[in-house]
């Protein structure tokens, strides 16, 4: 516990904190031996809630408590050593470096890797939408239904915009449109995966109008989702295909 008490002692002139309910950022500087999240991971603390992870357990409880006993200090900076071992009753074995400092407002985790281009936002679009809200990649979303709040109405300008490599996810109201959008992205010969929410026999449809019009039909990925997570419910469908998204982002990330 002696390692813990460190960060109310790290700085001999504290800071009055600038804003009332300010945040603390607590952000991992560095590790040794197996930890539950590397260097450079944050969360954001105030005095009822917090935005991200530090790993959970008790070096996220003592991280916390920390971070609201220097709001309530009015202390801005503080550092931590904690050992995940048994006095803090984590078999991780490693030891995490924490850094405090008091910010105004949270920030999410930044994005990295290829993006999601999401086309339809019904009740499974929805649902994979709210789950990529909490990963770390970037989402584009089409609907033409305004209401739905997309960031394209347009599919021919959100197709055009596309990165060289991203996971084009095909879930509209339309088969006609799911038709059309992967038909213009294998025209436009796209990176990455063209994915298509449907069964074996959409896939054929599909596929056997694309070579039709002489166009790649091998490059349709459907159905969609990992193998063995079953049930047709919106969110489990949901979880399913982004689980896949993630795989595809890891698989790609290594050929890089």
């Amino acid at each position: 516990m002696a390692t813990a008490q460190r960060a109310g002692n790290s700085s001999r002139n504290p800071k009055v904190c600038p804003v009332r309910g300010a945040w603390i950022l607590v952000e991992i500087v560095r590790v040794l031996g197996s930890t539950p999240r590397g260097e450079g991971t944050k969360m954001w603390v105030n005095s009822d809630s917090q935005v991200g992870s530090i790993g959970g357990g008790q070096l996220e409880f003592l991280a916390t408590k920390r971070a609201r006993e220097m709001i309530a200090e009015g202390s801005t900076e503080a550092v931590a050593s904690l050992p995940l071992g048994p006095v803090l009753s984590q078999c991780c074995g490693g030891i995490v470096d924490l850094i405090f400092n008091a910010v105004e407002r949270p920030q999410t985790e930044p994005e990295h890797g290829f993006p999601m281009f999401l086309y339809g936002l019904g009740h499974v679009g929805s649902a994979v939408s709210r789950i990529m809200e909490t990963v770390p990649h970037p989402l584009v979303t089409f609907d033409d239904r305004e209401d739905l709040g997309a960031s394209h109405t347009d599919v021919l300008a959100m197709i055009d915009s596309a990165p060289e490599k991203a996971y084009h996810l095909v879930m509209t109201y339309s088969h006609e449109l799911d038709f059309e959008i992967c038909r213009r992205l294998i025209e436009r010969n796209v990176g990455g995966s063209v994915s298509l929410i449907g069964s074996k026999s959409k896939k054929a449809r599909f596929a056997s109008r694309l070579r039709n019009l002489e166009l790649d039909s091998e490059r349709i990925n459907c159905p969609v989702g990992v193998v063995g997570i079953r049930g047709k419910e919106p969110s489990v469908i949901a979880v399913s295909v982004v689980a896949e998204f993630l795989l595809w982002q890891a698989a790609e990330a290594i050929s890089e």
